[in-house]
């Protein structure tokens, strides 16, 4: 699949720079969605290049066929840039790319107040520039409402809810634990790991409270990830280090 997305950029990235010139609405969602593909895999790209697609790629932004998906799409490759911008310290840019990917974002709710992956850009960026907010709350219950198990938005929220902790109130920490839960359904082990290892204290602890209702083989391979990384967890399916020094 890895290899699919990152074919279909590279054609989108050829078609766009035989053609960038003049582009027209059609082309624009043959762009977004291979590159938004790529970004929500976590698949390298070329930023420069991105940027300058980008240019070319918001005209959806302008069109009187109202596309959530596009707008969408264009959400998640503004969010992307920034991104960019932060790991490479440019503040200015990044605060310009985020504005730019909360307009798309915005735009796409209009369109379709269901957009899960919208409505969890705004999360992140709301997080991003205040940390906590009623704002964040609001945009956190939409963004679960309208999508509690897609992927890509379960990850970002999972990760923020993680954050706030412990300053979650009841609902938000039975969101947390369905989206653990779910997580470990999906056999995305690793990244609850992943997670742990990267949460402040009293996270962890929520986090063990929750692994240790999971089935036993999402327990183990949690703990291999953490214990990987350099921590431990005590978990009633996985046996404590040291407790059989012979092995």
């Amino acid at each position: 699949m890895a290899r699919l997305a990152g074919l279909a950029i590279a054609i989108g990235a050829v078609i766009w720079l035989s053609t960038s010139t003049g582009i027209r609405r059609f082309d624009s969602g043959l762009f977004l969605r291979p590159v938004a593909t790529r970004m929500m895999a976590g698949e390298p790209y070329d930023p420069d290049l991105i940027a300058a697609m980008d240019r070319d790629m918001s005209v959806v932004l302008s069109d009187r066929v109202c596309d959530y998906q596009a707008l969408q799409d264009l959400a998640i490759v503004r969010s992307a840039l920034a991104e960019t911008a932060f790991q490479a310290d440019d503040a200015d840019l990044a605060d310009t790319r985020l504005t730019a990917a909360e307009q798309a974002a915005k735009a796409s709710i209009v369109c379709s107040p269901g957009s899960p992956r919208a409505w969890t850009i705004l999360a992140w960026i709301e997080h991003i520039r205040h940390e906590d907010t009623p704002l964040l709350r609001t945009y956190l219950r939409q963004s679960f409402r309208s999508g509690p198990y897609e992927g890509w938005p379960l990850l970002r929220r999972t990760e923020i809810l993680l954050a706030l902790y412990p300053k979650l109130d009841q609902s938000e920490l039975a969101d947390l634990k369905q989206s653990v839960n779910w997580l470990a359904v999906k056999n995305l082990s690793e990244y609850i790991g992943e997670q742990y290892v990267a949460a402040k204290p009293e996270a962890r602890l929520a986090l063990r409270d929750i692994l240790a209702e999971a089935p036993e083989r999402v327990q183990k391979r949690a703990a291999e990830i953490i214990r990987n990384g350099g921590e431990d967890i005590d978990l009633p399916a996985v046996e404590p280090l040291g407790s059989r020094p012979w092995k």
